[in-house]
């Protein structure tokens, strides 16, 4: 069974009004070409609305192809606002379109699509613009690509319509003021969810660490790490936020207390931690070369720990020949591990927007290696 791309309706400088109204037309006509001869139309399934905001037609339309991707899965209501501010006077150019996808049984799997080109200062309220647009009773998803004006009028405005707020530390242009600001924002934003495709670039390392630790007789080393050391792919200090963001999930699952962080030379910055038994514990977050990665990539994580006399050391470092693995290599009580080779697969933006459909609204980890990602850069520049 194939998708059905239903007619779409282009309009310029139009008003929200006639968006709903033509969104309306498009539905209907739908329902009543489906009825035929049956007696009822089959039902729609419509699990959640998602707004998708960009500052370029390009970023808008790949973000959208992303999530059009998921849509027999995720069926939703997308609106997707390109906005640009700037102008004096305000100006809606939109497109409507539907795509359906046919289920099992008769039922329709419709994902449809209100593209709006906005400019002027109604791009500064895009809660009160898309709100009429949404549908109701259905959790809602805002998804702001690229860089987001996190603190300014324009992200609160979304915000305010959003269940969870999506977005991608990775392009952030200033990653240290965004990160902090984005971490101040979600603590300060009672009932609202928060979520980072960056983030969920980082679960495959968390489970390669967490794998490690896994049998019982390992875990005990766990309250004795002392050290630990991510490498991340920049130039100068670079975007550090998946570098600390990993050293966040790591303490706060572990309960470390933060005592100091200094940024030192060539990029390199040290954060000095308490675990809840005492013992200090230094992260270290370091950046490097390494050909064929993104910037902000992790390219190593090294952790030393001491538990009842005996050493743990184990170095987790990306394979320059297969970029999707990460050989894995140590010692434990004195004996040499067996080398591994373990898949740390890079993630196109529509898988790691299907983890975030599904994940964000009980991710209890997420928001607390925010807060303590944040809290050690902060304190590296007081």
């Amino acid at each position: 069974m194939t998708a059905a791309v239903k007619p779409a309706w282009r309009g310029t400088d139009v008003s929200v009004a006639q968006v709903l109204g033509k969104l309306k037309e498009l539905r209907d006509a739908d329902a009543r070409s489906e009825i035929g001869n049956a007696d009822h139309v089959n039902p729609r399934n419509s699990v959640l609305d998602v707004i998708i905001v960009a500052s370029e037609s390009a970023a808008a339309e790949s973000a959208a192809a992303a999530l059009e991707s998921l849509a027999v899965h995720h069926p939703c209501r997308a609106v997707i606002v390109v906005d640009k501010p700037g102008s004096r006077e305000s100006r809606i150019d939109a497109t409507v379109s539907a795509v359906a996808h046919p289920r099992p049984g008769g039922a329709v799997s419709v994902h449809e699509q209100v593209f709006l080109h906005v400019s002027g200062p109604v791009a500064e309220h895009i809660g009160s613009l898309v709100d009429s647009l949404l549908l109701s009773d259905v959790a809602t998803y805002v998804w702001w690509t690229g860089s987001p004006p996190v603190g300014l009028t324009r992200f609160a405005s979304a915000l305010e319509s959003a269940d969870v707020l999506l977005v991608d530390s990775s392009r952030f242009d200033r990653p240290y003021e965004q990160f902090s600001r984005l971490a101040e924002t979600a603590a300060a934003s009672v009932g609202k969810v928060f979520g980072d495709l960056h983030w969920a670039r980082l679960q495959p390392w968390r489970e390669v660490l967490a794998q490690f630790f896994n049998p019982v007789d390992r875990r005990g080393f766990l309250r004795g790490i002392g050290a630990v050391g991510v490498d991340y792919i920049a130039e100068g200090r670079g975007n550090r936020n998946a570098a600390v963001l990993l050293g966040g999930w790591l303490g706060s699952a572990l309960g470390w207390r933060l005592k100091s962080s200094a940024a030192g030379r060539g990029g390199v910055l040290a954060a000095n931690l308490v675990s809840p038994g005492g013992y200090t514990v230094e992260l270290l977050f370091r950046p490097a070369a390494m050909d064929g990665f993104a910037p902000g990539e992790i390219t190593a994580v090294r952790v030393e720990a001491v538990f009842s006399g005996q050493t743990c050391s184990i170095r987790a470092v990306r394979d320059e020949t297969d970029h999707g693995h990460v050989v894995l290599e140590g010692d434990l009580r004195g004996t040499p591990l067996p080398r591994l080779v373990l898949p740390v697969p890079p993630m196109a933006d529509a898988d790691l927007l299907g983890r975030l459909l599904v994940d964000a609204r009980t991710d209890r980890a997420y928001p607390r290696a925010l807060q303590l990602g944040a809290e050690i850069l902060r304190s590296a520049r007081s």
